[in-house]
Protein backbone atom coordinates (compact mmCIF):
# COMPACT_ATOMS: atom_id res chain seq x y z
CA UNK A 1 0.00 0.00 0.00
CA UNK A 2 1.47 3.25 -0.89
CA UNK A 3 0.83 6.11 1.86
CA UNK A 4 1.34 9.88 1.89
CA UNK A 5 2.52 10.61 6.09
CA UNK A 6 1.33 14.01 7.34
CA UNK A 7 2.26 15.01 10.83
CA UNK A 8 4.28 16.58 13.29
CA UNK A 9 5.86 16.02 16.89
CA UNK A 10 7.44 13.59 19.15
CA UNK A 11 4.02 11.20 17.97
CA UNK A 12 4.11 12.31 14.23
CA UNK A 13 7.81 10.35 14.72
CA UNK A 14 6.08 7.60 16.17
CA UNK A 15 3.32 6.74 13.82
CA UNK A 16 5.53 7.36 10.76
CA UNK A 17 8.36 4.45 11.83
CA UNK A 18 5.59 2.26 12.35
CA UNK A 19 3.89 3.48 8.58
CA UNK A 20 7.54 2.75 7.04
CA UNK A 21 8.02 -1.08 8.26
CA UNK A 22 4.50 -1.71 6.84
CA UNK A 23 3.89 -0.36 3.39
CA UNK A 24 5.34 2.31 0.89
CA UNK A 25 5.82 5.90 2.35
CA UNK A 26 5.81 7.99 -1.02
CA UNK A 27 5.58 11.00 0.86
CA UNK A 28 6.61 12.96 3.95
CA UNK A 29 4.73 16.35 4.42
CA UNK A 30 6.00 18.44 7.79
CA UNK A 31 5.39 21.41 9.57
CA UNK A 32 6.96 24.59 8.34
CA UNK A 33 9.95 25.17 10.27
CA UNK A 34 9.70 25.93 14.25
CA UNK A 35 12.01 26.46 16.75
CA UNK A 36 11.00 23.81 18.87
CA UNK A 37 10.87 21.34 16.46
CA UNK A 38 13.80 18.44 16.85
CA UNK A 39 14.40 20.50 20.03
CA UNK A 40 11.38 20.27 22.94
CA UNK A 41 10.20 17.20 20.10
CA UNK A 42 10.84 15.12 17.90
CA UNK A 43 11.15 16.18 14.39
CA UNK A 44 8.99 14.61 11.40
CA UNK A 45 10.98 15.98 8.71
CA UNK A 46 14.65 15.21 10.22
CA UNK A 47 13.44 11.16 10.56
CA UNK A 48 12.34 11.41 7.39
CA UNK A 49 15.61 12.72 5.76
CA UNK A 50 17.16 10.85 7.98
CA UNK A 51 14.79 7.71 6.83
CA UNK A 52 15.73 8.64 3.02
CA UNK A 53 11.81 9.38 2.65
CA UNK A 54 10.46 12.27 0.23
CA UNK A 55 9.87 14.75 2.70
CA UNK A 56 8.59 18.52 2.03
CA UNK A 57 7.78 21.26 4.87
CA UNK A 58 4.08 22.47 3.72
CA UNK A 59 0.67 23.48 4.09
CA UNK A 60 -2.25 22.54 2.60
CA UNK A 61 -2.40 26.32 1.13
CA UNK A 62 0.88 26.03 -0.28
CA UNK A 63 0.93 25.90 -4.01
CA UNK A 64 2.72 22.54 -4.18
CA UNK A 65 0.70 21.05 -1.68
CA UNK A 66 -1.93 19.65 -4.18
CA UNK A 67 0.95 18.30 -6.79
CA UNK A 68 2.97 16.68 -4.26
CA UNK A 69 0.09 14.54 -2.77
CA UNK A 70 -0.86 13.99 -6.47
CA UNK A 71 3.29 12.72 -8.16
CA UNK A 72 3.12 10.19 -4.51
CA UNK A 73 -0.20 8.87 -6.08
CA UNK A 74 -1.00 7.61 -2.46
CA UNK A 75 -4.04 5.05 -1.41
CA UNK A 76 -4.23 6.51 1.94
CA UNK A 77 -3.36 9.75 3.80
CA UNK A 78 -2.23 9.32 7.13
CA UNK A 79 -2.37 12.00 9.50
CA UNK A 80 -0.66 12.58 13.07
CA UNK A 81 -1.19 15.72 14.70
CA UNK A 82 -0.80 17.92 11.68
CA UNK A 83 -2.68 20.74 12.59
CA UNK A 84 -3.98 22.13 9.22
CA UNK A 85 -7.21 21.47 7.54
CA UNK A 86 -6.63 18.76 4.66
CA UNK A 87 -8.88 20.19 1.65
CA UNK A 88 -11.68 18.44 0.01
CA UNK A 89 -9.71 17.85 -3.51
CA UNK A 90 -6.71 16.26 -1.89
CA UNK A 91 -9.16 14.16 0.20
CA UNK A 92 -10.68 12.87 -2.53
CA UNK A 93 -7.10 11.41 -3.83
CA UNK A 94 -6.44 8.72 -2.08
CA UNK A 95 -8.99 5.71 -2.94
CA UNK A 96 -8.78 4.23 0.75
CA UNK A 97 -9.30 7.51 2.02
CA UNK A 98 -7.26 9.88 4.75
CA UNK A 99 -6.97 8.38 8.69
CA UNK A 100 -5.89 10.79 11.52
CA UNK A 101 -5.12 9.96 14.92
CA UNK A 102 -6.74 12.07 17.42
CA UNK A 103 -5.27 11.73 21.34
CA UNK A 104 -8.92 11.64 22.56
CA UNK A 105 -11.38 9.49 22.77
CA UNK A 106 -13.96 10.18 20.47
CA UNK A 107 -16.40 11.82 20.01
CA UNK A 108 -15.06 13.65 23.34
CA UNK A 109 -12.36 16.35 22.67
CA UNK A 110 -12.50 17.08 19.09
CA UNK A 111 -10.52 20.56 18.10
CA UNK A 112 -7.51 20.94 19.42
CA UNK A 113 -4.66 20.49 22.32
CA UNK A 114 -7.35 17.41 23.42
CA UNK A 115 -5.17 15.94 25.71
CA UNK A 116 -4.32 18.88 27.75
CA UNK A 117 -8.33 20.16 27.84
CA UNK A 118 -8.96 16.39 28.88
CA UNK A 119 -6.64 16.93 31.62
CA UNK A 120 -8.32 20.47 32.66
CA UNK A 121 -11.35 19.36 32.73
CA UNK A 122 -10.22 16.63 35.40
CA UNK A 123 -10.61 13.40 33.12
CA UNK A 124 -9.26 10.38 34.30
CA UNK A 125 -9.82 7.92 31.20
CA UNK A 126 -7.98 8.89 28.32
CA UNK A 127 -6.92 7.75 25.24
CA UNK A 128 -6.23 7.61 21.29
CA UNK A 129 -8.79 7.40 18.79
CA UNK A 130 -7.95 5.93 14.75
CA UNK A 131 -10.89 7.63 12.93
CA UNK A 132 -11.27 8.30 8.66
CA UNK A 133 -11.38 11.99 8.36
CA UNK A 134 -14.35 13.66 6.65
CA UNK A 135 -15.37 17.52 6.19
CA UNK A 136 -16.48 17.81 9.90
CA UNK A 137 -13.70 18.44 12.74
CA UNK A 138 -12.62 14.75 13.73
CA UNK A 139 -16.08 13.66 13.38
CA UNK A 140 -15.48 10.49 10.79
CA UNK A 141 -16.00 7.45 11.22
CA UNK A 142 -13.89 5.25 14.14
CA UNK A 143 -11.70 2.96 13.40
CA UNK A 144 -10.13 1.77 16.53
CA UNK A 145 -9.30 2.94 19.80
CA UNK A 146 -7.35 2.51 22.75
CA UNK A 147 -7.25 4.26 26.51
CA UNK A 148 -5.55 4.50 29.13
CA UNK A 149 -6.23 5.44 33.02
CA UNK A 150 -3.97 8.67 34.03
CA UNK A 151 -3.95 9.48 38.40
CA UNK A 152 -5.11 12.52 39.83
CA UNK A 153 -1.08 12.44 40.53
CA UNK A 154 0.08 12.21 37.31
CA UNK A 155 0.18 15.57 34.72
CA UNK A 156 0.36 15.97 30.64
CA UNK A 157 4.06 14.60 30.59
CA UNK A 158 2.86 11.27 32.29
CA UNK A 159 0.13 10.97 29.68
CA UNK A 160 2.00 11.30 26.91
CA UNK A 161 4.42 9.17 27.84
CA UNK A 162 1.81 6.80 28.09
CA UNK A 163 0.62 7.43 24.49
CA UNK A 164 3.71 7.38 22.50
CA UNK A 165 3.71 3.52 22.06
CA UNK A 166 0.16 3.84 21.96
CA UNK A 167 0.78 5.33 18.15
CA UNK A 168 3.22 3.21 16.47
CA UNK A 169 0.52 0.02 18.27
CA UNK A 170 -2.73 1.65 16.77
CA UNK A 171 -0.84 2.35 13.39
CA UNK A 172 0.45 -0.90 12.79
CA UNK A 173 -3.00 -2.53 13.84
CA UNK A 174 -5.30 -0.08 11.50
CA UNK A 175 -2.36 -1.11 8.84
CA UNK A 176 -2.92 -4.37 8.80
CA UNK A 177 -6.59 -4.00 9.05
CA UNK A 178 -6.32 -1.99 5.65
CA UNK A 179 -4.17 -5.27 3.89
CA UNK A 180 -6.08 -7.40 4.63
CA UNK A 181 -9.42 -5.44 3.61
CA UNK A 182 -10.61 -6.08 7.11
CA UNK A 183 -11.57 -2.56 8.31
CA UNK A 184 -13.98 -1.42 10.05
CA UNK A 185 -16.13 2.03 10.08
CA UNK A 186 -18.35 2.53 13.35
CA UNK A 187 -19.98 6.17 12.72
CA UNK A 188 -19.24 8.60 15.92
CA UNK A 189 -22.62 9.06 17.93
CA UNK A 190 -24.60 11.88 16.79
CA UNK A 191 -25.19 15.26 18.56
CA UNK A 192 -23.97 18.88 19.58
CA UNK A 193 -20.22 17.31 20.56
CA UNK A 194 -17.70 20.31 21.67
CA UNK A 195 -15.07 21.23 19.06
CA UNK A 196 -12.27 22.51 21.65
CA UNK A 197 -9.93 25.80 20.79
CA UNK A 198 -5.81 25.50 20.47
CA UNK A 199 -4.07 27.11 23.58
CA UNK A 200 -1.56 29.26 23.97
CA UNK A 201 1.04 29.99 26.95
CA UNK A 202 -1.20 32.88 27.87
CA UNK A 203 -3.63 30.52 28.40
CA UNK A 204 -1.80 29.08 31.24
CA UNK A 205 -2.31 32.06 33.52
CA UNK A 206 -3.91 31.23 37.33
CA UNK A 207 -7.03 32.95 38.36
CA UNK A 208 -6.16 32.14 42.28
CA UNK A 209 -10.18 33.05 43.02
CA UNK A 210 -11.04 29.38 41.17
CA UNK A 211 -10.92 26.43 43.57
CA UNK A 212 -7.91 24.77 44.30
CA UNK A 213 -8.75 21.71 42.75
CA UNK A 214 -9.73 23.38 39.12
CA UNK A 215 -6.33 25.23 39.37
CA UNK A 216 -4.02 22.38 40.49
CA UNK A 217 -5.86 20.34 36.82
CA UNK A 218 -4.16 23.46 34.78
CA UNK A 219 -1.08 23.08 36.14
CA UNK A 220 -1.32 18.92 35.71
CA UNK A 221 -2.63 19.67 31.84
CA UNK A 222 0.20 22.49 30.91
CA UNK A 223 3.05 21.15 32.64
CA UNK A 224 6.48 19.76 30.93
CA UNK A 225 6.54 19.45 28.18
CA UNK A 226 4.16 22.57 27.69
CA UNK A 227 4.64 26.01 28.96
CA UNK A 228 2.76 25.58 32.56
CA UNK A 229 0.93 27.51 34.71
CA UNK A 230 1.85 30.43 35.98
CA UNK A 231 0.90 33.82 38.22
CA UNK A 232 2.56 36.64 38.71
CA UNK A 233 4.59 38.19 42.28
CA UNK A 234 4.85 41.49 41.22
CA UNK A 235 7.53 41.51 38.13
CA UNK A 236 8.16 37.86 39.06
CA UNK A 237 6.17 35.38 37.20
CA UNK A 238 5.79 32.13 39.11
CA UNK A 239 5.69 28.75 36.63
CA UNK A 240 4.01 25.97 39.06
CA UNK A 241 4.96 22.20 37.93
CA UNK A 242 3.53 20.31 39.90
CA UNK A 243 1.36 20.51 43.18
CA UNK A 244 -1.10 18.94 45.36
CA UNK A 245 -4.87 19.97 47.00
CA UNK A 246 -5.64 20.77 50.34
CA UNK A 247 -9.25 20.65 50.44
CA UNK A 248 -9.56 22.85 53.85
CA UNK A 249 -8.90 26.49 53.46
CA UNK A 250 -6.88 28.81 54.75
CA UNK A 251 -9.58 32.33 55.15
CA UNK A 252 -6.09 34.21 53.39
CA UNK A 253 -6.76 36.03 50.70
CA UNK A 254 -6.86 34.19 47.12
CA UNK A 255 -3.43 34.09 46.02
CA UNK A 256 -1.39 34.94 49.21
CA UNK A 257 1.46 33.00 49.89
CA UNK A 258 0.43 31.18 53.32
CA UNK A 259 2.95 29.21 54.31
CA UNK A 260 6.66 28.17 52.83
CA UNK A 261 8.47 24.91 53.92
CA UNK A 262 11.66 23.37 54.28
CA UNK A 263 11.88 21.81 51.42
CA UNK A 264 10.61 25.31 49.68
CA UNK A 265 6.81 24.20 48.63
CA UNK A 266 4.68 26.60 49.32
CA UNK A 267 1.11 26.78 49.90
CA UNK A 268 -1.29 29.31 48.66
CA UNK A 269 -5.07 30.24 49.12
CA UNK A 270 -7.47 29.77 46.76
CA UNK A 271 -11.20 30.86 46.17
CA UNK A 272 -11.67 27.02 47.69
CA UNK A 273 -9.09 25.37 49.22
CA UNK A 274 -5.79 25.85 49.19
CA UNK A 275 -2.77 24.46 46.82
CA UNK A 276 0.54 23.28 47.21
CA UNK A 277 3.27 24.24 44.34
CA UNK A 278 5.78 21.46 44.91
CA UNK A 279 7.89 22.32 42.07
CA UNK A 280 7.94 25.88 40.62
CA UNK A 281 10.26 28.11 38.86
CA UNK A 282 10.67 31.94 39.27
CA UNK A 283 11.50 34.73 36.88
CA UNK A 284 14.74 36.13 38.19
CA UNK A 285 15.73 33.80 40.51
CA UNK A 286 13.95 35.48 43.44
CA UNK A 287 12.70 33.10 46.24
CA UNK A 288 9.13 33.57 47.15
CA UNK A 289 8.11 34.46 51.05
CA UNK A 290 5.39 33.66 53.20
CA UNK A 291 2.59 36.52 52.98
CA UNK A 292 3.73 37.13 49.08
CA UNK A 293 0.81 37.25 47.25
CA UNK A 294 -0.23 36.52 43.59
CA UNK A 295 -1.88 39.15 41.28
CA UNK A 296 -5.62 38.37 41.11
CA UNK A 297 -5.35 40.69 37.33
CA UNK A 298 -4.37 38.67 34.21
CA UNK A 299 -0.78 38.96 33.09
CA UNK A 300 0.17 37.25 29.86
CA UNK A 301 4.38 35.83 29.40
CA UNK A 302 4.76 38.98 27.07
CA UNK A 303 3.38 41.47 29.50
CA UNK A 304 6.18 39.74 32.32
CA UNK A 305 9.64 41.15 33.13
Amino acid sequence: MRVVFMGNHTVGVRALNALRQSCDVTGVVAHPEDIEDGVRYESVYDFAKGQGLTVERLQPTDARFQAFVRQAAPDLIWLTDYRYIIPKQALEIPRHGTVNLHPSLLPKYRGRAPLNWAIIEDESQLGLTAHFVSEAIDAGDIIAQRSFHLASNEDVGDALEKLYPMYANITARVLDDFNRNTIKRTPQPSGNHKVYPRRRPEDGWIDWRMPARDICNLVRGVSRPYPGAFGCVGERRVTIWKCAVEESGTGATPGTIVDIASDRSAKIACGRGTLIALDYSIDHAHELNAADRFELEHRTPASVG
